[in-house]
């Protein structure tokens, strides 16, 4: 079960306050807001749809009206955003749901609100299952809602079936990294050096910390490029750039303080930090200098390089017992995955999906893909480039979003914006090598619609 307060989105508190960056209201299309704030609310924060509005703009949380989950981290350290599924198509992941909110993890489900063709969007968080059905809370009031009231899913949602496989066509998995965000630590602010060094933001998700640790209060995580000043000396700071297990005390934009891994931040905006000379990279925690090497095996062509979110097991079989546990990767190492790309690619980020991947010792195992993410979006090839999984056919990807914008530019502007296209659009991928930008934040494809239009659209939409 998923323990959190019920809040509406047409309460008077804040029904007229505008959504995001456009003319819509939260009381008219700002469920996927409200969901969203219970859930932030059931993982330990103390927020409301209008304060969660609020934030989401300043962090570039929207698209005019359109909520974008995936920036939720950036102003909520404590939350996890895994993965958007689309399942209008097809029967909804019933087993993943359940598992998620056994284990207590909110769960979003995208239902249809209304008899109309065509799905009508409405988002609704779960509470628990009860039978074969899921207890909501439901971010929109009907009369005689109320926190004591039960609301069923397939008694008050039964446009497509009034079964919960044929009632969800999209879920949301989310999760948390602590039942409730810790204390932050008190700290001293150090004084910016006159002879500054200048760093960025190497990846998204960059964690700033209060010890320089992996386990250090978490206070922020940044987007790809965040400018960050050090607050070491420049000669310490560049001994350290892109060296594993090393961490820089830093300063970002907004004035905050703490320490970045060194081996996620670079001295040139866009580009992957480069190891400081005379250095070699370090041992894998499963073997010595003197170990053996073992022959690998040949990759497979595009082979997709990743890293742990957070420490994962490494499992002989896609299974969670303790006989499959080869050992634990930390954060700081790279997996290669030994499968084709273009059978990866779909996993990646998905909860219940499993990636055949080899380690840093050679060893090869099963690691949970929602708990991988791209290695600055590269792969980690040996033959022919990712771009020959294009040979079979063009890449194809589809909006995960109702109202899609298709741009002419790769820029969020009423001036750029060609058209709105509905959740479910399959899109024609014109650009090579851009498997690696599917779901990722901050990244656009260049595409063609059905219509033969062609242009820009947010990679964070769309997916396989």
């Amino acid at each position: 079960m998923f323990v959190t307060r019920n809040l509406y989105q047409n309460d008077e508190k804040w029904k007229n306050t505008k959504l995001g960056n456009s003319s819509e209201t939260i009381g008219g299309w700002g469920c996927l807001l409200t969901s969203v704030t219970m859930m932030l609310n059931g993982i330990g924060y103390n927020e409301t749809p209008e304060t969660v509005n609020e934030k989401m703009k300043n962090a570039g949380g929207f698209q005019g009206a359109f909520f974008i989950p995936s920036v939720l981290p950036y102003v909520w350290s404590n939350c996890a955003y895994r993965d958007m599924q689309p399942c209008e198509t097809m029967p909804a992941p019933i087993a993943q749901i359940d598992a998620a909110v056994a284990a207590g993890k909110p769960v979003i489900l995208q239902v249809d609100w209304n008899k109309q063709v065509g799905i009508q969007t409405h988002f609704v968080l779960v509470k628990e299952k009860k039978g074969n059905d899921y207890v909501l809370y439901d971010p929109y009031k009907y009369s005689g809602d109320g926190p004591d009231k039960e609301v069923l899913l397939t008694s008050r949602y039964k446009y497509n079936g009034a079964t919960i496989e044929s009632e969800i066509s999209a879920v949301l998995w989310f999760d948390s990294y602590s039942a409730t965000p810790p204390e932050p630590p008190k700290v001293s602010k150090v004084p910016v050096p006159a002879d500054k060094l200048i760093l960025y933001a190497a990846e998204d998700d960059l964690a700033l910390r209060a010890e320089p640790s992996v386990n250090g209060y978490l206070w922020k995580r940044m987007l790809k490029g965040t400018e960050l000043i050090s607050l070491e000396s420049k000669t310490a700071a560049k001994a350290k750039i892109g060296v594993n297990g090393q961490w820089i005390n830093v300063q970002d934009p907004k004035g905050d303080q703490g320490y970045v891994a060194a081996w996620y931040v670079s001295e040139t905006k866009g580009q992957p930090p480069a190891s400081p000379a005379g250095t070699t990279p370090s041992t894998p925690a499963t073997g010595s200098p003197t170990t053996a090497t073992p022959t690998p095996k040949p990759l497979p062509a595009g082979a997709l390089a990743f890293y742990p979110i957070e420490e994962l097991s490494l499992r002989s079989q896609p299974v969670i017992v303790p006989e499959t546990l080869i050992r634990r990767v930390p954060v700081t190492e790279m997996l290669v995955s030994v499968e084709p790309a273009n059978q990866v690619i779909p996993k990646v980020g998905v909860t219940g999906q499993w990636v055949k991947v080899r380690d840093t010792a050679n060893k090869e195992g099963y690691a949970a893909a929602w708990y991988i993410k791209y290695a600055s979006g590269s792969t980690a090839q040996q033959s022919a480039p990712a771009s020959a999984l294009l040979a079979g056919g063009p890449l194809k990807v589809k909006a995960t979003a109702e109202g899609i914008a298709l741009r002419k530019q790769p820029i969020v502007s009423d001036a750029t914006l060609i058209k709105r296209l509905p959740l479910g659009t399959e899109f024609t991928v014109t650009e090579p090598n851009a498997e690696t930008k599917i779901g990722m934040n901050d990244q656009w494809l260049k595409v063609k619609d059905p219509a033969g239009v062609e242009g820009y659209v947010a990679a964070w939409f769309v997916a396989r």
